[in-house]
């Protein structure tokens, strides 16, 4: 799991990868059962959803590293502004 309770994209892509292929997989299947042609208007249209889909997939991953780069920025943030009070600290118990 990623910060904030939220699913890494990873798992949730095996899972779509998974019912794809098995859609895929029953759509021929039906296709030869029924002997059938695909209609050239659905072929069409499953290869813009394919590239809309492969977008997505893209931004989804570029916005999931961005953001494991921003959690580590914020933690390194909070390290150094934590050792600034701490020696702040200590030179005022000094003084």
């Amino acid at each position: 799991m990623a910060s904030f309770g939220q699913p890494r994209p990873e798992d949730n892509q095996s899972v779509v990868n998974r019912m794809q292929k098995k859609y895929w997989k029953t759509k021929q299947v039906f296709i030869k059962a029924t002997g059938k042609k695909e209609d050239e208007h659905v072929v069409a249209s499953d290869a813009e959803l394919d590239a809309k889909l492969e977008v997505f997939h893209s931004i989804q991953e570029t916005c999931t590293e961005l953001l494991k780069i921003v959690e580590k920025y914020q933690l390194r943030l909070n390290g150094s502004a934590s050792m600034g009070s701490t020696s702040c600290g200590l030179k005022l118990t000094r003084g």
